[in-house]
Order: structure tokens, then sequence, then C-alpha cells
């Protein structure tokens, strides 16, 4: 067998070039053929009334095979797809290291895991699943020098069978622009993603963070009501040394509001 690839993202890029760009991506299809290859290859893909985990990745000791599990009771499409990828990703770079398998609960969905070995292997899954789906080249094409919008995301959400917090965080992976990703429930920030840019100026909540009043993730029937481009907001909301541009998004599964800032250029 010839060299395989070691990383998260080099997995993904091989595996774009051997199916090639056909969205959205069929995991199954692809997990079921090139796992054939090896002598533990995947044999079940199928859903599971678990409550404790989206996602599952699981050994069959009798068969010498794995099954991957997801939670039917996710209601996104997008979510289940991305979840799908993410248990692969663990196939594909973690099963030789962890045997027994993984459980990919609510608490890796929402951004959080006090064993940060385990954060890690997750993260490492999640950027596996975001190469598969969404390959860089054609995500750039699909958005190129547009203004970012929530109606932009949706259209790469649905070409890529992904959530809009998934494409959302893809942009956010790649753009010049000084943005970040912020997630919060019960009036606090979860986690928060930010682009190059943002990160070289230092703009970033870490967890805890009490989100600002006049922001719409504070706001749920502002932000449903707010334009697909968002609402532009003066410094002292989010910042005391910056305005911006927040877009906002209610996840109602999980409580949580999304919103994307795209802070002012000129500031």
């Amino acid at each position: 067998m010839s060299r395989e690839p070691t990383t998260p993202a080099a997995w993904a890029i091989f595996l774009t070039r051997l199916w090639g760009h056909r969205f959205p991506v069929d995991v199954r299809q692809i997990a079921f053929e090139y796992s054939r290859r090896f002598d533990d290859p995947i044999h079940t893909i199928a859903p599971a009334e678990v409550s404790t985990f989206e996602g599952a990745l699981y050994f069959l000791p009798k068969r010498r095979a794995w099954a991957i599990l997801y939670n039917p009771s996710i209601s996104s499409r997008g979510r289940i797809n991305f979840t799908l990828a993410h248990e692969f990703g663990h196939y594909l770079v973690h099963r030789r290291a962890q045997h027994s398998g993984f459980e990919c609960g609510t608490s890796r969905v929402l951004g959080y895991d006090p064993d940060q070995a385990q954060l890690r292997l997750e993260r490492e899954a999640d950027r596996f699943a975001s190469y598969l789906l969404m390959p860089l080249d054609d995500y750039r094409d699909q958005v190129r020098d547009a203004v970012i919008s929530l109606d932009l995301l949706r259209a790469c959400a649905n070409r890529y069978g992904v959530s809009i917090t998934a494409a959302a965080l893809k942009w956010i992976e790649y753009t010049a622009e000084c943005a970040i990703l912020v997630v919060a429930t019960n009036g606090f920030v979860l986690w928060c993603r930010a682009s190059d840019a943002a990160r070289q100026r230092r703009v970033y909540f870490g967890k805890g963070t009490p989100i600002p009043f006049g922001s719409l993730a504070a706001r749920p029937i502002e932000a449903a009501a707010a334009p697909a481009e968002g609402r532009i907001l003066p410094r002292g909301v989010w910042s005391p040394l910056w305005s911006c541009r927040e877009m906002a998004i209610l996840a109602d599964q999980y409580e949580m509001t999304i919103s994307l800032i795209c802070v002012d250029a000129n500031d």
C-alpha cells in the first residue's frame, strides 16, 4: 500500500482528489469504499437512539470492523453529515491509538471539554470533516469578494450539506478580515473562533465573558428580525475600541446564539 496521509487536513485533501468535487459529499460512500483496503473496515453506519452522544465510532470485535453511529434526534441534516465526517476522521486519524473508539457528546458540539487531550482529538476530527465536506478552493470560489452575510453562508451550507455554523467557521479560517465567531448561551460566551487578522489585533472573547446588552446575541427577537447582512453596532457595544457588524442566528436545539462579528477595518 502506498504511503497515506497522517494529518486530518491531508487525509481530507487526499480523499477529495480520489473522489473529485461532487457536493454534497457522500460521506457514507467514501467511508465504506475507502475503508475496505484496511483489515478493520467500516462495517456499519447507522442511527442509534442514545442520548449521551451525537456521534460515535465503535470497534466491533467479532467482525474486526468499525461502526459509525449518529443520534437520529439531531434535527439538522447538515449536522448529521458533519457528524458522520467527524467520526470518519477519528477512524482514519485516531483509531490506531485509541482502539476502544470515541463517543462525541454535546460537550463537543457546545465547544468545551475538560479533557484537553480529548478536545485536541475532537478538533482534529472537526478539521478533517471541514476539509472533506468544504474543500478550501471550492469554498473560496463560492464567496470570492462578496460581502459575507447569512444568506451567503446559508447558500454555502446548502451546497456542502453542512450547518450554517460549519460554513461560518470555514469562512473564519481563511478570511483576511478581522472577524470572530462567538457562540454563547445563558448570556455568556461558550467559545470563540478568531480569524488570523483578529488574533493579530487580539480581538477575542474567552469562555465565560458576559454577552454585552446592546448586542444582537443578547436580543434574540431583534436578531431574528435583522437583515442578512446584520446590524452595524457602534463602539462601546462589543468593545470600546471598535465598531462592528454583527450577524446572529439562534440555535434553539442547544439554546445558543451564534454571532459572526466583523470588526470595522477603520477602527
